[in-house]
């Protein structure tokens, strides 16, 4: 195992326990932090043959370190009290008769350093996953999946217990190793492509005990799924569970007669099994939350029109990065006032406009743009376990991306880092020759330790 590999692992590993609260700054995210930083040491003295041919790449890490700095410079109350969005600012040390104080484009420093040091994680675990060869990119799937599982089984104990469990480590709204159930949900159903892709070699068609295996860690997701009770464990988990299979599974379950076998003997009765258990496991509540007033009068709404309003007053510049919990509230009309806290707008696409203004919408839009090229593309590569690699990660960076116009996943430390992860196998954009001489090393250290 090469330290590259073992620091990736680690830093994962932390990110996926550690890292499942939403909010910035808190010591399980230090700890992610924390462990991130040898894989940081490690590959950044590299970095330059790392992205060697990946100019755009390196173009959108460095603008999403820059910004952040940038925003951080201070600027005398005279500049800083004409930019756009200011007023309330100013207006707040008015009231309080404090003179202002010199503040850089970002409202609320603090706030922006703490995100900064947040993008230290998922930064690390790019470049690491991007210099790791096939195998091991293939080992650490495996031991999110292993995560995954664990996950699975600490929430069913914790809903065995209670609100007042021991095992919720966060707060007594925990759903396994997350607070939000909406992101215990993201994390199960991006393990399902990338649980595929890493057991997929074992799926001989030949062996149905190999068959039995996959579908039966599947089934394990499903119900975990389930138990969170998230709309978007149903939504998402089924388009998770159909392009899993059309883009990776599908030939290895097909076409011969063992395929068919394994279809007759072991997928069936997994649905079928799957579907009578379901409704036991909080299937019949995700389809409550669907009916009634449920969704109309959900707040997500209120704080959509909010957020709006709030980063048209800041554009273009922003308001900081990490600054939304700040800035909401001054924006936001008493007739509107939602019974919770909003600590973010549910919608990362928004929330990023408003707090790092044009530049984050740029940023998006590259990003997108730089996505589905490889996608287009991945469908032309000749190699078919690198093609099967790319779409498995394109599956999870495309369903987390779509769960950001909803929602905020990806600011969590532990989403975040199977995102970067994701999304360094994207950018392995190499053919199949480059690839196979990419991948001769491994094979001769997997030699070796044997």
């Amino acid at each position: 195992m090469r330290m590259t590999e073992m620091f990736c692992g680690v830093a994962i590993a932390a990110a996926l326990i550690f890292g499942g609260a939403t909010q910035k700054g808190g010591v399980s995210d230090v700890v992610a932090q924390l462990a991130a930083l040898p894989l940081l040491a490690l590959v950044l003295p590299d970095i330059g043959r790392s992205l060697a041919g990946r100019g755009w790449i390196a173009a959108l890490l460095g603008v999403s370190v820059a910004v952040p700095l940038l925003q951080l410079i201070p600027l005398a109350p005279s500049v800083w009290n004409m930019l756009p969005g200011r007023d309330a600012v100013a207006d707040t040390y008015r009231i309080a008769e404090l003179s202002p104080p010199w503040l850089g484009l970002s409202v609320a420093p603090w706030a922006t350093s703490i995100s900064l040091l947040a993008l230290t994680a998922p930064i690390a675990i790019f470049l690491g996953v991007l210099s790791c060869h096939a195998e091991e990119r293939r080992r650490l799937m495996l031991l999110a999946t292993g995560i995954g599982v664990a996950t699975v089984l600490l929430e069913a104990m914790q809903i065995v217990q209670g609100e007042k469990s021991a095992l919720r480590f966060h707060s007594d709204a925990d759903v396994g190793l997350f607070v939000n159930r909406n992101h215990t949900a993201a994390f199960l159903y991006s393990l399902t492509p990338l649980a595929a892709y890493a057991l997929e070699r074992y799926l001989s068609r030949r062996s149905t005990y190999g068959v039995l295996s996959v579908f039966a860690l599947f089934m394990l997701f499903t119900l975990g799924l389930m138990m969170t009770g998230s709309r978007s464990a149903l939504l998402f988990g089924l388009v998770s569970a159909a392009l899993t299979y059309a883009l990776i599974l599908g030939d290895r379950l097909g076409g011969a007669r063992a395929g068919k076998a394994a279809v007759y003997f072991v997928i069936a009765p997994a649905l079928i099994v799957t579907g009578l258990l379901a409704p036991y496991f909080g299937l019949t509540q995700i389809i409550d939350r669907f009916t009634g007033a449920d969704i109309a009068a959900d707040a997500r709404w209120t704080v959509f029109h909010v957020s709006f309003d709030t980063m048209q007053a800041f554009f273009p510049f922003g308001s900081g990065l990490g600054t939304f919990d700040r800035v909401y509230p001054l924006f936001e009309p008493t007739s509107m006032i939602v019974p919770a806290i909003v600590n973010h707008a549910h919608n990362d696409i928004l929330e990023l406009a408003m707090e790092l203004g044009l530049v984050g919408v740029l940023l998006v839009l590259c990003w997108l743009a730089a996505t589905l090229i490889a996608a287009v593309r991945n469908f032309s590569e000749t190699d078919t376990a690198l093609r099967k690699e790319r779409f498995a990660a394109l599956i999870v960076v495309g369903l987390l991306f779509a769960h950001s116009t909803i929602d905020y996943p990806l600011r969590t430390s532990a989403l975040a880092a199977i995102f970067a992860m994701c999304c360094a196998i994207v950018c392995k954009n190499r053919s199949s020759r480059s690839a196979r001489r990419d991948e001769r090393p491994a094979r001769t250290e997997l030699v070796h330790e044997l």
